[in-house]
């Protein structure tokens, strides 16, 4: 117990320490970056145990006592990542809302912060982790998991307080420090499963670091993921502080152009307009959910809104560089 609390004591200063250096030369992201333009809004979490292979087990701390992880609470896991996090347990997953629909638009779409710990802090290839899967779905319903692989060995475990190289693991998250969040972008989605151009729900599931077959988790080539295990706390399992999202439908109330127009506004069937470079576009309706997308090419383009019931659309185009956006009336 009091090994557990020093080393505890220990990752919160070596996070905030050598928080601020860790980028170079990764795809990590600081939570001031100024390219996140939203943040979860409201979340559901289903709990695991505390230690999957011996569910009775139970933890007690300060007067509470149980065998699912209960540190953190909801508002931990939403808003801005703050180094306030919220634990998973083996096996627990949480689904996190949005304000505005997640597209797939030019580099990554979104990260995942939570809180990985270099040991010893004097170097940034080892690292204690807890890792997750990624699923996003755009029902709440059906969700689609990003392919993750794992290259570290699953012959001898990786025990409870070890460290890692984390390099060994690909998209998961839980691999970079507090305030730093793992990249996602939704053009690495396979399948049709989801839409990625309207993302609206993000599902992280704890992986269980045991490689006893009984229990242990796989990644997206079947291979046994080997992480920290068990860890039989109340902080058991992904400790998620935030979701920050890149691309968000959000973007047509702050990036806003008079220099593009679209004709005829109103429109019945069809709207038309002039590019000089390769562009995406959607349309929304005011919720923000995406209710047309294609790839346009340079030219005179004309898309078919015949489908789309009357009323207030917004258009928004992406060139690489802004994102343009207009009001369209329906009728």
């Amino acid at each position: 117990m009091r090994l557990f609390f020093v080393i505890f004591i220990l990752s919160v200063m070596v996070k905030f320490c050598f928080g601020q250096s860790f980028p170079e030369g990764t795809n990590a992201i600081h939570k001031d970056s100024s390219i996140f333009v939203s943040w979860a809004v409201s979340a559901n979490v289903e709990r695991g145990y505390i230690n999957i292979s011996d569910t009775a087990f139970t933890y007690t701390e300060n007067g509470t006592s149980s065998n699912f992880a209960w540190s953190g609470s909801i508002e931990n896991a939403t808003g801005i990542a703050d180094g306030q996090l919220l634990s998973l347990g083996d096996g627990g997953s949480i689904v996190l809302e949005f304000g505005y629909a997640i597209y797939n638009g030019p580099g990554y779409d979104f990260a995942v912060f939570e809180n990985a710990l270099f040991s010893p802090p004097t170097q940034t290839t080892n690292a204690f982790v807890e890792l997750a899967f990624v699923e996003v779905s755009s029902d709440g319903v059906n969700f689609e998991r990003f392919p993750a692989v794992s290259s570290l060995q699953y012959t001898q475990q990786v025990n409870a307080f070890a460290t890692v190289d984390w390099s060994l693991f690909e998209n998961f998250a839980g691999i970079y420090p507090v305030f730093y969040g793992v990249p996602f972008d939704l053009e690495d989605i396979a399948g049709d499963i989801a839409d990625k151009n309207n993302i609206t729900y993000i599902r992280i599931v704890d992986v269980v670091g045991s490689i006893n077959p009984d229990y242990a988790s796989y990644d997206s080539e079947g291979n046994i993921v080997n992480d920290a295990w068990p860890t039989p706390f109340a902080t058991c399992g992904f400790d998620l502080d935030a979701v920050g999202i890149v691309n968000s439908t959000q973007d047509v109330y702050t990036n806003s152009y008079s220099d593009f127009s679209i004709y005829p506004n109103p429109a019945r069937d069809f709207i038309s307009f002039s590019i000089e470079k390769n562009v995406d576009l959607i349309i929304t309706d005011l919720s923000g959910r995406i209710v047309k997308n294609c790839n346009c090419v340079t030219g005179n383009t004309k898309i078919d809104i015949s489908e789309l019931n009357s009323g207030m659309y917004m258009i928004i185009i992406n060139d690489g560089n802004k994102i343009y956006s207009q009001k369209l009336i329906k009728n």
